[in-house]
C-alpha cells in the first residue's frame, strides 16, 4: 500500500494520546482530493484538513492531517480516532471496486498497526447522513458479509448463517466475548421480545431478573451503548449500524445472518 505524502501546511494541532477507533466519511463531492479539502477546511478557520486520510476513486491514498494528531471529522469524538474521507458523493454515486479495495487495504492496515477492531460511520457518531447512504460500509470495515448476501455457510464457518439466533449463535459469540459458555442469553425483559424477530426460544430467556445477560452487556460494550444486559432497539439499532445493515430496531433475519457472518469471521 503506497500513501501519498501531500506535505500540507497546518495552524497548531494537539498530538492523540490514544487511538480506539476509525471514523469513515465521505466528502459529499464528486471531486476533490486531500488539498482541495485541505483548502475548505482553512476557509472554515480550521488547523487544515481534518481527515487523517483522503482515499480517491482511483485507489490513491493521500496523507491528510499528520497521523499522530488530533482530527477535526467527527465532532465529539476525535479524540481517539484515525479519520477516512472517500473522495465522492455516496448519496448519489455508488463506489467503485478500486476505491472500495484501497479503503479496505487502509483500513485493514490501520486496525492492524494500533491493535483495534472498531470501525464507526460517521453517521454512528453525529446527526448526519454521511457517508451516504450508498456507502459500502461492511465491505470496507472488515465486517464480514451485508444484509443482501445469501444465507449459507462454508466449509469453515463455525455456525450456519439462517437468520435464526439459537443456541450455536449464542454460544460462538460468548467465546468470541469471553463470557460464560452456556450457550444462553439470560434475564431478557418480556418486553423486549417484540424486537427480537429472531430469537429462537431454546437459547433466550425472559426471566427479566438481575443484570441481564452477561454476553449481551459484552456485545453493548463493543459498539459503544449502555451495557444494562438487556437486548432492545437501541442495542439493536447500533449493532445494525455496525453490521452495516438496515437500522431499524428489530432483530430480523438479515440482522441476524450479518451478525452470524461477523461472528464466523472472527471464529476463523
Amino acid at each position: 500500500m503506497n500513501i501519498i505524502e501531500t506535505n500540507l501546511s497546518f495552524g497548531s494541532m494537539s498530538v492523540r494520546s490514544k487511538t480506539t477507533r476509525i471514523i469513515l466519511h465521505h466528502a459529499a463531492a464528486k471531486s476533490c482530493g486531500a488539498a482541495t479539502i485541505h483548502q475548505w477546511h482553512l476557509n472554515n478557520g480550521w488547523s487544515g484538513i481534518g481527515y487523517h486520510f483522503v482515499v480517491r476513486k482511483n485507489g490513491t491514498i493521500e496523507r491528510g492531517r499528520p497521523e499522530n494528531t488530533v482530527g477535526a471529522h467527527a465532532s465529539g469524538s476525535n479524540s481517539d480516532s484515525i479519520g477516512i474521507c472517500f473522495e465522492g458523493d455516496f448519496m448519489s454515486e455508488t463506489m467503485s471496486d478500486t476505491q472500495k479495495n484501497a479503503g479496505k487495504e487502509l483500513v485493514a492496515y490501520l486496525k492492524n498497526k494500533y491493535g483495534i477492531s472498531k470501525v464507526q460511520k460517521h453517521s454512528d457518531v453525529c446527526s448526519t447522513d454521511c457517508p451516504g447512504t450508498n456507502f459500502p460500509f461492511a465491505e470496507i470495515a472488515g465486517v464480514a458479509g451485508s444484509a443482501n448476501a445469501p444465507s449459507t455457510s462454508s466449509g469453515s464457518d463455525k455456525i450456519k448463517v439462517d437468520g435464526w439466533w439459537g443456541v450455536n449463535t449464542t454460544r460462538l459469540l460468548q467465546q468470541i466475548f469471553g463470557t460464560p459458555l452456556d450457550g444462553i442469553v439470560s434475564n431478557q425483559d418480556p418486553a423486549q421480545k417484540k424486537y427480537l424477530l429472531r430469537a429462537d426460544s431454546g437459547s433466550w430467556d425472559f426471566a427479566g431478573s438481575g443484570n441481564g445477560s452477561n454476553l449481551i452487556g459484552a456485545m453493548q460494550n463493543h459498539v459503544g451503548v449502555k451495557d444494562d444486559g438487556f437486548m432492545g432497539p437501541n442495542t439493536i439499532r447500533a449493532w445494525q449500524k455496525f453490521l452495516g445493515v438496515a437500522v431499524d430496531g428489530y432483530m430480523g433475519a438479515d440482522t441476524v445472518s450479518a451478525l452470524q457472518r461477523w461472528a464466523n469471521k472472527q471464529a476463523a
